[in-house]
């Protein structure tokens, strides 16, 4: 419920954001090893598997990067009860991985890509639907409004303020592969749950 949701966050909750933070900032501080992070669709090609997860941590200025940080921290305090380190880390490793490849194969228009925006989309609609589970109302209105959101932006396209901004297009199938993501983990994790139960009864 809403009310569960007030709280210092407990170190189990806070220290995933807190490493994604800690490594952004630390990257955009290093420039210098942006070429050999950086999601680059040539360098994909050359088997540079680990971009699919790095270029996530680099952002395209400093607006980008506060944004994102920004994000982080509204996202922990919506969704607190609901940012445990192994179930966190796990969404973040897997949705990562999903944006990324879904960005290589279906937009090929994008050549380079960064951002840990994506990821947070991820977050947002998983911590709606953990809302919506344990009943709180907020939950399914959280979760159509970012359904809604990533829609509108595939469809209609995202503000040119926002991408004079942060100097970069900004990905909004990226944003729609984060979502389509969070909404698959949460299924195959019920999935992987209903056996276990099945086993109890």
């Amino acid at each position: 419920m809403i009310k569960d949701k007030w709280g210092w966050p407990s170190a189990s909750q806070w220290s995933v954001p807190a490493l994604l933070a800690i490594l952004a900032i630390g990257l955009y501080l290093l420039p210098q090893f942006h070429d050999s992070l950086i999601w680059s669709r040539s360098h994909l090609d050359q088997g540079q598997w680990w971009r699919l997860f790095t270029g996530h941590l680099l952002h395209s200025n400093g607006y980008h990067l506060l944004m994102n940080l920004g994000g982080m921290a509204v996202m922990l305090g919506l969704f607190q009860p609901h940012f445990r380190f192994s179930t966190i880390l796990l969404l973040s490793l897997f949705c990562g991985l999903c944006i990324s490849l879904g960005v290589y194969w279906w937009v090929d228009g994008t050549q380079r890509y960064v951002g840990l925006s994506a990821i947070l989309h991820s977050w947002f609609a998983y911590g709606a639907i953990q809302d919506w589970k344990s009943g709180s109302k907020l939950g399914p209105l959280l979760l159509i409004g970012v359904i809604a959101k990533v829609a509108w932006e595939n469809v209609v396209g995202a503000s040119g303020d926002l991408a004079s901004l942060i100097q970069a297009r900004v990905a909004v199938e990226a944003h729609l592969y984060g979502v389509l993501s969070a909404l698959l983990f949460v299924s195959l994790m019920q999935l992987k749950r209903q056996p276990e139960r099945s086993i109890t009864s």
